[in-house]
């Protein structure tokens, strides 16, 4: 079963100093580099900046629209997402607690199509 793991991005949480930005990512790589040994991760990318995104909105009856920014109104966006092939749920968010401290992991299943 396929799920995704969306990485949040949570602004009550600052921003770490520049200093401790590679030590950060050098978590998320082993988080990634854990996935891969045991064949679980199937894609992951991180994200462009919210403010770089733009929202189509399809509405019935009319022309879409293009605005800037993502669509939600959440203050949380998407930051970047990792997706797996597990047995099950649990199996998936036990993966999502691995990621480090201040990480807000949404999981997620695919629907089977």
């Amino acid at each position: 079963m396929k799920f995704m793991l969306l990485l949040m991005n949570d602004p009550k949480i600052p921003p770490l100093p520049e200093a401790e930005m590679p030590a950060l990512l050098a978590q998320f790589q082993k988080v990634g580099a854990d996935l891969e040994a045991a064949r679980k991760l199937v894609h992951s990318s991180r994200l462009r900046p919210p403010q770089e995104a733009k929202t189509v909105r399809n509405p019935r009856g009319a022309k879409p629209v293009v605005v800037d920014g993502p669509f939600s109104e959440a203050k949380e966006t998407v930051g970047g997402y990792f997706v797996l092939e597990c047995a099950s749920e649990a199996e998936a968010v036990e993966w999502a607690q691995k990621f480090p401290p201040g990480t807000v992991v949404e999981v997620r299943a695919f629907w089977q199509m």
